[in-house]
């Protein structure tokens, strides 16, 4: 560690040497020109910057020499000058007369770099929030994960990623969703460079042509667009550090190669993950003159591989066909030990448990497509077809030490696979823009759960605990929605998605079958108004459904203990959600939101204690009344600081309507975000990070939920033209974040807390070579289901 930062400070005090060219690009009347792109030229290197809204630049150079100097606004060539650079230079750049010296090129290229005009860090679109990935000094050379958490509205952690006040969300990729979600999904947002992204798009109420799947919004990360030809690749590497006395408990390693040809554009990647995890909680149930109160320990080890290749390949200047493959193998290793205390009318007594899991995973992602423009305004078709293919199985022991030792293995079997095609279109007009499509999604499920009681170590199948599970599930969707340019201040969007399900569940053992079918429409609704450049207002609607995941819906009885399990439940019904917003943006770095969402039908589990036995099951049981206010604030004033603040606060009401699930009374919730970068050069290569986030606590449901909050600090250094960075973070410096809460039933009441490994220090490298503008084969193929595959 003393040699990193003795290396670290040496790095550091050699970019003060660098050479610097600095000034203000104005016009003849001293009016800045804003957003200018300032270009230099020598042999084969050129460098950039753009001018800020007083029009004052600055670029750094790597050696002395002669330069050739231009200057570009909204794209077009305004200046060209002869410029000896020996040392620091301050030259003020004069536009005699901008109009005249323009020239009718709408876009230069230079080596892959696009010159146009500078866009805002914040823009409000009819049916999103935009953040300018690219304009954010503060979000460059970070991974994905970290430019999501710099962006307005969203949170995110080593296991989630969330628009605050709405969870589920999904994930998508230049408006393709992602086929993962959880911890899968952020480590593979972290293989992302924010130097690749354009914008990130905060869709909270996602209009007709997404799926209606999930009960809050959708993440958009939209890539820059390949400018060059040619190839790169880029390396990361990542380890993590618990506390001060304990060793390096997680590391990631990557690549990802690249290329973009004339017609050829291709990617693949790998990455090798080795995650350690440990977490300890305890839950106490209290009663009328009874208990059962466990103390749990946990460590677990993933361990995993995913390799990705993409491809796609234009045709014609109309046409492009392509597709990709994901696999991704994992084989964690879970340990638990619990120590029980009971109290109930057979008495008082005590019972240890002790469970180790050894699980095998496969994965398999699969998509085609092609698309192809169908007139000259822009209008499209594109056909997809997606495959996705799970086979995981598990060794799973299981120990309970009572009056005497009971042991158990039970070997968990299940295999999944999801078919999915689906037709859109674009068809643009002069004021309208209209989108259709169809959609057909077939699910197929089996699960084998094994159970086998073990004597002297000679396992016994129990045909009574042993149970298989049969799953099928049908989704047909069409929808239409249309987007209306009524002036140049007013703009409305509409739109209505139809999808009808119909699913079969079938359990041989509890001689259980159930059927059921419904069919839903999901209406979309948005209103713009822009009375000038710094004010925008909307109003959005949408209605959304939110299905149980395969193992939500399994009965089997995943055991925690002789007398402790927790199932799902195949009778489980989809919940239905409707959002309401209203939205201002003032200056591009403002936003207020109003909002009111409505739930039916919510689930969650519910404990029980029944006849020396504890268990959980999940039941639809409350509905919710959701209403409040979120702030964002994007700072930018001062060179040296970029700040990103988020504050959200709401009422929220609960109905239960399942006898034993105590209703909460209404609650107020608050959650915030405070994220600070301090540039410590000109150059803005080196830089301090310091945030904090949080929410007070908050009643939901039967549970009442405390409070939390976490403070973070980092380094981050760009070097080598951004080639390499290196990211120093310490995380949760406090050692405050953990979960906990009770939930209130008729007869008890159960206090949780689970506390994990927050607070540690991570160290992450990344290294690009090649030709940083090649982006290789950057579409993704929508594949909603992927989250119900939980």
């Amino acid at each position: 560690m003393q040699r990193f930062f003795v290396l670290l400070m040496m790095l550091c005090a050699s970019l003060m040497f660098s050479q610097t060219v600095e000034g203000t690009v104005i016009l003849k009347d001293n009016k800045p020109v804003s957003y200018a792109e300032i270009i230099l030229k020598k042999n084969q290197s050129k460098f950039s910057a753009i001018s800020d809204e007083k029009g004052h630049f600055q670029v750094q150079l790597r050696e002395k020499g002669d330069y050739l100097l231009e200057v570009f606004n909204d794209g077009e060539l305004i200046l060209s000058d002869k410029i000896n650079v020996d040392g620091d230079v301050i030259k003020n750049l004069e536009i005699a007369n901008a109009d005249s010296q323009k020239s009718k090129i709408s876009e230069q290229k230079i080596e892959g770099v696009v010159v146009t005009a500078k866009k805002k860090i914040i823009e409000r679109r009819v049916d999103r929030l935009v953040f300018n990935v690219e304009n954010s000094i503060a979000s460059q050379g970070l991974d994905a994960v970290e430019a999501l958490a710099k962006t307005p509205m969203l949170r995110t952690t080593d296991k989630s990623i969330s628009i605050a006040g709405k969870s589920g969300v999904a994930v998508m990729i230049n408006e393709r969703l992602l086929n993962i979600s959880g911890e899968e999904l952020v480590n593979y947002l972290k293989n992302l460079r924010s130097d690749d992204i354009q914008k990130i798009e905060v869709i909270t109420t996602p209009p007709a042509r997404y799926e209606a799947q999930g009960k809050s919004g959708l993440i958009n990360i939209v890539l820059k667009k390949n400018t060059s030809l040619g190839w790169n690749v880029s390396l990361q590497a990542s380890m993590k550090n618990v506390y001060w006395n304990v060793p390096t408990v997680s590391q990631r390693y990557g690549a990802t190669v690249n290329y973009q040809g004339k017609k050829l554009s291709a990617s693949a990647g790998f990455t090798d993950g080795n995650f350690y995890w440990r977490m300890k909680g305890y839950e106490y149930s209290t009663g009328n003159n009874s208990y059962w109160n466990t103390d749990s320990y946990f460590f677990n080890n993933l361990r995993n591989k995913s390799i990705n290749v993409k491809l796609e390949y234009k045709i014609t200047d109309k046409s492009t066909v392509g597709g990709s493959y994901n696999y991704f193998f994992a084989n964690p290793i879970e340990t638990v030990k619990n120590k029980s205390g009971i109290k109930d009318e057979a008495g008082e007594r005590e019972f240890t448990s002790d469970a180790y899991a050894l699980n095998h995973r496969n994965n398999h992602y699969a998509t085609l497509f092609y698309d192809v423009k169908i007139d000259s305004s822009g209008s499209k078709l594109s056909l997809s077809g997606n495959l996705i293919s799970n086979n995981a199985n598990a060794d799973d022991y299981y120990n309970t030490q009572a009056d005497q030792l009971i042991s158990t293995y039970i070997n968990p079997i299940n295999q999944y696979r999801i078919y999915s095609g689906q037709a859109d279109l674009e068809k643009n007009f002069k004021k309208l823009k209209t989108e259709s499509g169809l959609k057909f999604t077939k699910i197929k499920n089996d699960s084998y759960f094994n159970y086998y009681d073990l004597n002297n170590g000679i396992p016994t199948k129990n045909l009574n605990q042993s149970n298989n599970f049969f799953y099928d599930e049908n989704n047909y969707a069409a929808y239409a929605s249309g987007n209306y340019e009524i002036s140049e201040k007013w703009s409305a969007k509409a739109g209505l998605r139809y999808e009808f399900t119909e699913l079969t569940g079938i359990s041989p053992n509890e001689n259980l079958t159930t059927k059921s079918h419904y069919g839903k429409f999901f209406p979309t609704a948005y209103i713009s108004y822009k009375p000038n450049e710094n004010n925008a207002f909307s109003i959005n609607y949408s209605k959304r459904i939110n299905r149980p995941s395969f193992r939500e819906l399994n009965p089997f009885r995943y055991i925690s203990s002789a007398f402790e399990y927790s199932s799902g439940n195949p009778l489980l019904r989809p919940s239905f959600t409707d959002n309401v917003e209203f939205s201002y943006v003032l200056k591009n770095n403002f936003t207020l939101t109003a909002f009111h969402n409505y739930s039916k039908n919510d689930w969650d589990r519910l404990q029980r204690i029944d006849n020396g036995m504890k268990y959980t099951i999940i039941f639809n049981f409350y509905n919710q009344n959701q209403t409040g206010i979120s702030l964002s604030y994007n700072y930018t004033k001062l060179r040296w600081l970029e700040s990103n603040v988020f504050l959200n606060a709401y009422y929220v009401t609960s109905k239960t309507f399942v006898d034993d699930a105590v209703q909460m009374p209404g609650s107020y919730g608050s959650d915030f975000n405070f994220d600070n970068t301090f540039f410590l050069n000109k150059s803005k290569t080196v830089s301090f990070m310091l945030g904090a986030w949080g929410n007070i606590p908050y009643k939901e449901g039967n549970t009442s939920f405390k409070g939390v909050a976490s403070v973070y600090s980092g380094l981050k250094l760009n070097l080598m033209e951004k080639k390499l960075t290196l990211n120093l973070l310490m995380n949760d410096i406090l050692n405050n974040e953990r979960e906990k809460g009770t939930e209130f039933y008729q007869d008890f009441s159960t206090q949780y807390y689970f506390k994990g490994i927050s607070r540690n220090l991570s160290l992450s490298v990344n290294y690009k070579f090649g030709n940083n503008d090649v982006k290789g084969a950057t579409k993704q193929l929508q594949f909603d289901e992927q989250n119900r595959a939980k």
